[in-house]
């Protein structure tokens, strides 16, 4: 009896210990899968965290580009935030844009390759390669609370063409700078592009773009061989530079084609870039039969980049809805009773955008329907007399540039000098035997006499007939006084001597002054969304860079054809396909645009945009 219970007590013992092995054993698988689920599920939100932030620097760097903010021109990036000496502390992160990019013949500098930084004012200015960390704080991204040694690779980095920030050497900054055929271009025929775009491969080194203008990076956490160290202001031996944070791939000689062997790395100064998977799978060696993941492999960086053929066409938009907004605000312009829009400037004008501020610009020219933007205007219902020469003309020229000065800057010292120049101008009519009637002593005495804005609308009147201009529009306003166009067209280091040449418009005959027969314009394509096709009162036409035959060599004589859609050199197999390529002999009412999107749009690149009395005419659909 003994032996029978002690054999059950064991049988039941030996059980509970069963039992309880069991559950360590189950605990521990669940312990084990609930930490791979917690990892799996961080690493997710890891990567949404990053592609979120990838995707919203991108947006925010294309807006500054496009909107031209902080005065620069629209196309102008920031420079990146890098480790520079002129910095307090020195060398470090301070998510602020630095004053020049580094130095690609400086490798072995210290603490980063490529120091100090250069700009474009440099003689050394060939050699600028920009990147660095994103100046988050002058990009105004929002970070939350960021980490300056940044552990675990949150920090954006960015790389950009220093063909969009050295204005010294880039001018002018428009669509020609998209012409890839290495010929002179624009009205002091400019080189091509000084700087290389930036290139970026697949994880097979294949080149995607190599005319990308910007690249944003999140490094993602450390890989072995990276350190990220605390600054030296923080106690620490000093912060990391880029190879520290972006990583590299090696294509082996054994891939499989399409691949370009070769190490490439996202950190040294050769502009070029890799994106990649976080992982890579390999044949096995023991089975090659089997995918396994490549030991060798280590890259964890993302990247997103934009192209400057994808970011320019949203600056000829801005330009482009730039000059439309003065066309509108003139239109609707207190006293300009009838919406009418000025006469436009001759397509073979060669007159140069002003050096000073003020002086006389490519004028627009009576009965002129299409052709470039006036920059001062013609307002004439009738053809005028001959143009003054000689002395006459400078003085006044000279009036005309007092006049812009005082509407664009009005204080004492600017009306002091139309007084002035007025003055001078009226002793000097005199002295030819001008009666006080004839137009250019008449403008003289405006001048002199005048204390105030309320001169200066009859003023240009007097001065517009002086110039040989026929009796003007009195319903219209004589000169451009909305802020709209004085920033565009008179502003001090205005972008618009880059984009007038490529500037093109249209006013209808029943919006001319003094208007006429009925005769509005449309504007098909898929580039058009807006309603009231033909009805519209005015068109504005950029022209993208060159395409088929144009060369573009002389802008100022050049006929449109080398600039617009035509038959002959821009033309697209569209069933619906017109000429934009306007002439004022033969002048048509039909446009034709295309969105970026469209198959069309590569033989056609035009941007039209409508006008049809936005701000006073309550069925605008014009936006």
């Amino acid at each position: 009896m003994l032996y029978l219970r002690t054999s059950r007590l064991v049988q039941r013992q030996h059980g509970a210990a069963f039992i309880i092995m069991l559950v360590i054993l189950i605990m521990g698988v669940s312990a084990y899968l609930v930490s791979a689920l917690s990892k799996v599920t961080l690493q997710t939100a890891r990567n949404e965290k990053s592609s979120d932030l990838l995707a919203q620097a991108k947006e925010i760097v294309i807006g500054y580009a496009v909107n031209g903010t902080g005065g620069t021109r629209p196309g102008d990036l920031m420079i990146p935030d890098v480790l520079s000496s002129t910095e307090t502390p020195p060398y470090n992160y301070d998510g602020a844009t630095e004053g020049g990019c580094l130095d690609a013949s400086k490798t072995s500098s210290t603490p980063i390759p490529g120091l100090p930084v250069i700009g474009g004012g440099a003689s050394n200015w060939t050699n600028m390669r920009c990147l660095g960390r994103m100046p988050w704080k002058s990009f105004n991204v929002p970070l939350g609370s960021p980490s300056e040694n940044d552990p675990t690779g949150f920090m954006p980095w960015y790389a950009v063409s220093a063909n969009l920030v050295d204005p010294t050497h880039v001018t002018p900054l428009n669509s020609e700078l998209l012409n890839t055929d290495n010929t002179l271009h624009g009205p002091n025929n400019y080189p091509p592009p000084p700087h290389p775009w930036l290139t970026v491969r697949d994880m097979n080194g294949n080149v995607l773009s190599d005319r990308v203008a910007f690249v944003i990076m999140i490094p993602g956490a450390t890989l072995p061989g990276q350190s990220r160290p605390l600054s030296a202001s923080q106690g620490g031996p000093g912060l990391g530079g880029a190879n520290q944070y972006l990583d590299s791939i090696t294509v082996p000689p054994t891939c499989t084609a399409p691949c370009v062997p070769g190490t490439y790395n996202n950190f040294d100064m050769d502009d070029d870039f890799i994106m990649g998977d976080e992982h890579r799978w390999i044949a096995s060696p023991s089975n090659p039969s089997q995918q396994i993941e490549d030991p060798n492999y280590h890259f964890n960086d993302k990247l997103l980049y934009v192209t400057i053929d994808e970011l320019m066409p949203l600056i000829e938009k801005r330009i482009a809805r730039e000059v439309k907004g003065c066309l509108d605000s003139y239109a609707s312009a207190i006293g300009n009773t009838n919406y009418r829009y000025p006469w436009a400037a001759p397509v073979t004008d060669n007159t140069l955008f002003p050096v000073n501020l003020g002086d006389p610009s490519r004028p627009g020219a009576y009965g002129t329907n299409f052709g470039r933007i006036p920059e001062s205007l013609d307002t004439s219902t009738g053809g005028g007399g001959p143009p003054p020469t000689g002395i006459l003309l400078t003085y006044i020229q000279a009036v005309q540039t007092a006049l812009n000065n005082y509407l664009a800057n009005p204080n004492s010292t600017t009306l002091s000098t139309l007084r002035n120049k007025g003055d001078t101008l009226k002793d000097y009519a005199q002295s030819i035997g001008q009666a006080t009637t004839d137009p250019a002593r008449a403008a003289g005495i405006t001048a002199d006499n005048c204390t105030g804005m309320s001169c200066t609308s009859t003023l240009q009147s007097q001065l517009n007939t002086a110039m040989g201009g026929g009796t003007p529009d009195s319903s219209m306003p004589a000169n451009w006084t909305t802020t709209a166009c004085i920033s565009l067209f008179t502003s001090p280091g205005s972008y618009w001597a880059d984009w007038r040449n490529l500037v093109f418009y249209q006013v209808s005959t029943n919006y001319q002054p003094g208007g006429g027969a009925n005769a509005l314009l449309q504007i098909s394509g898929s580039g058009n969304p807006n309603g009231g096709n033909g009805t519209y009162r005015a068109s504005v036409i950029l022209a993208g860079k060159k395409l088929g035959t144009q060369t573009r060599a002389n802008p100022y004589v050049d006929p449109p054809n080398d600039y617009l859609a035509n038959p002959i050199s821009e033309f697209s197999t569209d069933p619906l396909f017109v000429t934009n390529a306007h002439s004022d002999s033969t002048l048509t009412t039909t446009f034709i645009t295309y969105k970026t999107s469209d198959p069309y749009y590569q033989n056609v690149n035009d941007l039209a945009l409508c006008l049809d009395g936005k701000g006073i005419n309550p069925t605008s659909q014009c936006n």
